[in-house]
């Protein structure tokens, strides 16, 4: 795939120099991705400076910013790039941190590898700007260079270095990306001896990156810099763009097959039964032969054909499915990339979904329930794992086997970090999910974390229990931002008086309507409908009465001024 002019390109130049030391500790990288790994990772630039106080400065200067590049792009393509830029800093200041031998006699650690470090991510059209130490970025954009670091230094000692304590708290900003800017990544031996404006003038002399670096470390040395100077300049040539006809060629390129009958057949799948036919989608039982084990085929609904965000989230299924190895998530075997037809192959489970379950069997032992919820607990981790919210949990997205397996059959909803980031791919306009089973936080302002995956396994515990919702159904139109006064929580002992009050409380807990007041930890969760919780807190953050019960507040004013005039009048002096 070829860059093309809706598409994020990107120029460096870069100058390192020992200048009038002995020894240059400073290093710096940058690649340039392209392709698939550009729009999952972005572009790369990053900045060491190794601290002189450090016996292996240079390698750990050098090592930070090869490692660095190198293991953020072996993350998951799945994860957002603070996620992997997080995990891959704390794992690189760990190794830098444990070099270091403790002096055992004087109590006193040698800091040995140790050096500043800072990193510019370019993606789509955000910059992600990951620091610590003195090394600095600032942005050169209409000719105003604009510091977007600040440095970690006190009475001229820094203050925080990768390698120096064995957990670093790193400085994370977001900048928005406009074309021709140019970010300037340098070290103390260049920002120290030059004023912002000379930063400026030198970059606005020459038209070539390589030659505007060169020119600044050398202005660097004339005025006096004593330290190694570096400076890596990376300039924003074009940007991409929301472009909805490209995205409509890209989700419309395969086509929709139309409804296919036992015997008919697509590619090489042949249909032995149909399973199941929606307004959304159709699905087939398949094989390629009799021999060959059976597979399941799924289809877009051709009513869908003209709707891209139904499209977009078809084909995020599939590659969900594909990226998610654990037995209670099923997996997409194939998304037929290379077919003319949009469809996915997934594995075949023989059962039913949890709604089909619950009509067998309306009251569930809670043992029962609790297997079930531990069970999708473990899929949603490894949905977790890979920065990835499934945002649709129901009894309907759920299978359950005649041994019990659940297994989790539906991601056409699920938010993935790292597309999130990208400006190329259809934002939502609704909340997603079905209304009964969706975290009030999505349904008011379409935010959807963990905790919101939390609130809908509290419902589908509570459903399971007793064939009942614990709120009223709240729609997107019937709420305003902010007020969670809507849902009120119903104890599930007015359904059934055999539920243990730990119990109720513990699903009290999971259906929170303010996310800061649910489990901190799907496992916490599962702990508490397992035994009965001395320390369970529960806050639902009831609105005040006025709020709840107006009438009530006025009638009980109403009664309190009149006792208060009785009183006046009984007791008034003559």
């Amino acid at each position: 795939m070829s860059n093309t002019p809706n598409d994020l390109l990107v120029s460096f130049g870069g100058v390192t120099s020992k200048g009038i030391k002995e020894l240059n500790q400073d290093a710096f990288a940058a690649l340039n991705t392209k392709a698939q790994e550009k729009q999952n990772k972005g572009v790369i630039a990053c900045l060491a400076d190794g601290c002189s106080s450090a016996k292996y400065a240079k390698e750990a200067a050098t090592i930070s910013v090869t490692h660095f590049i190198t293991e953020y792009l072996n993350t998951p393509d799945s994860w957002s790039v603070k996620k992997s830029v997080s995990k891959v800093l704390t794992s690189l200041n760990q190794w830098l941190y444990s070099q270091s031998v403790n002096q055992r006699y004087t109590n006193h650690r040698q800091a040995d590898w140790m050096t500043t470090f800072s990193a510019l991510i370019l993606k789509s059209t955000t910059g992600y700007i990951f620091h610590l130490g003195d090394t600095r970025i600032s942005r050169l954009r209409a000719s105003v260079i604009e510091p977007l670091t600040r440095d970690h230094k006190v009475n001229n000692s820094l203050t925080k270095a990768l390698g120096a304590e064995l957990h670093q708290e790193v400085d994370v900003f977001e900048c928005e990306l406009k074309q021709n800017d140019i970010f300037i990544l340098s070290c103390d031996g260049v920002h120290d001896f030059l004023t912002q404006q000379q930063l400026a003038d030198e970059i606005n002399k020459h038209d070539d990156l390589e030659h505007a670096a060169q020119s600044i470390v050398d202005l660097a040395q004339t005025q006096g810099s004593d330290d190694n100077v570096s400076c890596l300049l990376v300039k924003i040539n074009a940007l991409p763009e929301h472009n909805l006809d490209e995205l409509y060629q890209a989700l419309t390129r395969r086509k929709i097959p139309n409804v296919l009958n036992v015997g008919d057949t697509i590619d090489h799948y042949t249909v032995v039964r149909v399973l199941n036919a929606s307004a959304r989608s159709h699905i087939y039982l398949v094989q390629t032969s009799p021999q060959e084990p059976l597979m399941v085929l799924k289809t877009p609904s051709v009513y869908f054909e003209e709707d891209l965000h139904y499209l977009q989230g078809f084909i995020r299924e599939g590659w969900v499915g594909q990226r998610i190895n654990h037995p209670n998530v099923m997996k997409v075997l194939s998304t037929a990339a290379d077919s003319q037809f949009l469809y996915h192959v997934c594995e075949y489970m023989d059962g039913q979904t949890l709604d089909e379950y619950k009509h067998d069997k309306p009251y569930l032992e809670i043992v029962q329930v609790r297997s079930i919820i531990t069970q999708i607990v473990h899929a949603l981790r490894a949905f977790q794992r890979l920065d990835m919210i499934h945002r649709d949990l129901k009894l309907d997205n759920i299978m359950i086997d005649a041994h019990g397996k659940v297994t989790l059959i539906d991601y056409g909803t699920v938010s993935v970090g790292a597309m999130n980031e990208s400006v190329k791919v259809l934002a939502d306009d609704c909340p997603q999910g079905t209304a009964d089973y969706t975290a009030p936080e999505t349904i008011l302002t379409m935010h959807a974390d963990f905790k919101s995956d939390l609130f809908s396994l509290g419902v589908i515990a509570y459903e399971l229990l007793s064939s009942r919702l614990p709120y009223k159904p709240v729609l997107a139109s019937q709420a305003l931002k902010n007020d969670y006064s809507h849902w009120q929580y119903t104890s599930i002992r007015k359904y059934r008086s055999d539920i243990p009050f730990w119990l109720d409380q513990a699903l009290m807990k999971a259906l929170a309507p303010k996310p800061e007041y649910r489990y901190q930890a799907f496992s916490e969760f599962v702990y508490d409908i397992t035994k009965p919780n001395p320390n369970l807190q529960i806050n639902v953050n009831k609105p005040p009465l006025l709020q709840r019960s107006p009438v009530m507040v006025w009638k009980l004013i109403s009664l309190c001024l009149s006792v208060v005039l009785i009183f006046v009048l009984i007791y008034k002096p003559n």
